[in-house]
């Protein structure tokens, strides 16, 4: 390197950095560098939680400075690199590795005349561009990000506002503004259409559904967070839902429509819906018009320990209605129970959709379902189910009833009466496991006119059922829809329990 080039960039960092150190205090006086080189290793910082390890500064400003204060203004080629940035005030820690920012079109205003720390003394503003190598957050997928923005405002007291990218393709819009107390606000938004989108988010956070696919529709995702001086996190969030249809593990939904609103404070999550609706939701046997407003709370730690509180919630089935009435149920400890009512089911909606041949009825069913979860899956005690006055008629196929009953003489009664049952009394218990066993403690009242001369017959049946099983034989028929049925084929297949579709008895 030229000697005169090494002591001219040897005196322009030392003047600068007496400007910095020691600034001048005679009045009236000025200076103007056009064409500032300065290349040094920045202090480490630890404060609040906060960890800036390994900075180094290799800025080409051009500098103004008077008796009162200094302006650099930074060329392109100017950019911080920054070995590690973290955050480890909480139990999930952030991480940015490999940091680079670009300082291009910055402006930073250091007034030494004015009294206040540093921070408070250091004012920037301009345009920036952030890549970070790689970002690591339980909440994440470890990669590389990069923002694009504009930052304005003094140290203590900054704002940064640009366009915030994952290495996957998330894009959001980012707002952070730094509070002189130490604290932090950040406001995130985003909008998502189609698979591409959704995608992106999977490979994004760690928490997304694996088994979640969108086909079409839009969201509005926003997030707003706040992190105390003194490391507490507080977290509102809010997604708005427009004609979204998708599916979600088996279960296909279209027309997911809404907002759904989510808090997030200490260990106490909170998400509630002012009127979200669904056009239709299928596991296999469809239910429609779907309506939901109200809420649910419970700690972060025992997410299904919580209270919902119900407003309105209700949906059509087979042909009747699904109800949950207004209140609040206390979930905790897996003791309490949701009560579901049904109201004018369709007996002979539900032979149509059951996937064996020869069933028929008629007749209106209504009842009560509580239902409770826990970890072990859903769960159903004593619900009630009965036929409303004045009966129907009821048939069920010979074949099916032996296989449910066994095939001992006792029940040849029972199989033969049930072929065409008319029915004026029909009425059961039901429950359900978390292995997915229903069974069902059938009373049924009636005659058969072709059994008997069609004298009354009194019959109680303890019918069983495998509820799995029959949801995947109608998956697999076709009836949900065809992501449906080609997931639940390779899952049947990788298992080797590969079954053909069709409407068949389910064993």
């Amino acid at each position: 390197m030229d000697g005169n080039a090494t002591l001219s960039r040897m005196m322009r960092r030392a003047l600068i950095t007496g400007l910095l150190l020691c600034p001048p205090m005679a009045a009236g006086w000025s200076l103007v560098v056009e064409q500032g080189d300065i290349g040094m290793a920045l202090p480490d910082i630890r404060t609040a939680g906060w960890e800036v390890i390994g900075s180094k500064a290799d800025v080409q400003p051009s500098i103004t400075a008077s008796g009162d204060s200094a302006v650099f203004d930074f060329n392109p080629a100017s950019v911080v690199v920054t070995e590690r940035l973290a955050y480890t005030g909480s139990e999930q820690p952030l991480l940015l590795q490999d940091l680079r920012t670009n300082l291009s079109d910055l402006t930073l205003t250091l007034d030494y005349g004015a009294s206040g720390t540093w921070a408070e003394r250091i004012a920037v503003k301009g345009k920036v561009k952030v890549e970070a190598n790689r970002i690591t957050h339980p909440r994440l997928v470890p990669q590389a990000w990069s923002f694009r923005g504009n930052v304005a405002g003094h140290l203590a007291n900054l704002r940064i506002q640009g366009t915030l990218v994952s290495n996957a393709g998330v894009e959001a819009d980012l707002d952070v503004q730094l509070s002189p107390d130490g604290a932090v606000s950040i406001s995130v938004g985003s909008v998502i259409e189609g698979p591409d989108d959704v995608r992106a988010l999977a490979a994004t956070f760690t928490g997304w559904p694996e088994l979640l696919s969108v086909d079409s529709g839009s969201a509005r995702v926003s997030a707003e967070l706040h992190l105390g001086p003194k490391g507490g996190l507080a977290v509102d969030g809010a997604a708005r839902l427009d004609e979204v249809n998708g599916v979600f593990n088996r279960t296909a939904f279209t027309g997911l429509t809404g907002e759904v609103l989510a808090t997030l404070e200490g260990d106490r999550m909170t998400a509630r819906s002012t009127g979200l609706t669904a056009a239709q939701v299928n596991p296999g046997i469809p239910v429609s018009a779907v309506h939901f407003t109200g809420s649910y709370t419970a700690p972060v730690s025992k997410k299904l320990a919580g209270k919902l509180a119900v407003q309105q919630a209700n949906a059509q089935f087979l042909g009747g209605s699904l109800r949950i009435p207004p209140g609040t149920y206390d979930l905790a400890g897996g003791a309490g129970r949701i009560p579901v009512e049904l109201q004018d089911i369709s007996l002979a909606r539900l032979m149509e959709v059951y996937p064996a041949e020869g069933l028929g009825g008629s007749g209106l069913l209504s009842g009560l379902i509580p239902i409770s979860f826990s970890s072990d899956g859903v769960q159903v005690e004593q619900g009630r189910v009965s036929a409303e006055s004045p009966g129907g008629r009821l048939q069920l196929p010979a074949d099916k009833l032996q296989g449910m009953l066994g095939g001992n003489q006792a029940m040849d009664v029972v199989v033969k009466a049930l072929q065409n049952f008319h029915y004026s009394v029909l009425s059961s218990t039901i429950d359900y496991d978390e292995t997915g066993k229903l069974t069902l403690d059938l009373r049924l009242e009636g005659n058969n006119p072709e059994l008997r001369g069609g004298q009354p017959v009194v019959l109680n049946v303890n019918l069983e059922e495998d509820i799995p099983a029959l949801l995947t034989s109608l998956q697999l028929s076709g009836s949900v829809n065809e992501a449906v049925t080609e997931r639940v084929r390779k899952l049947l297949q990788g298992s080797g329990q590969e079954q053909k579709p069709g409407k068949e008895a389910v064993p």
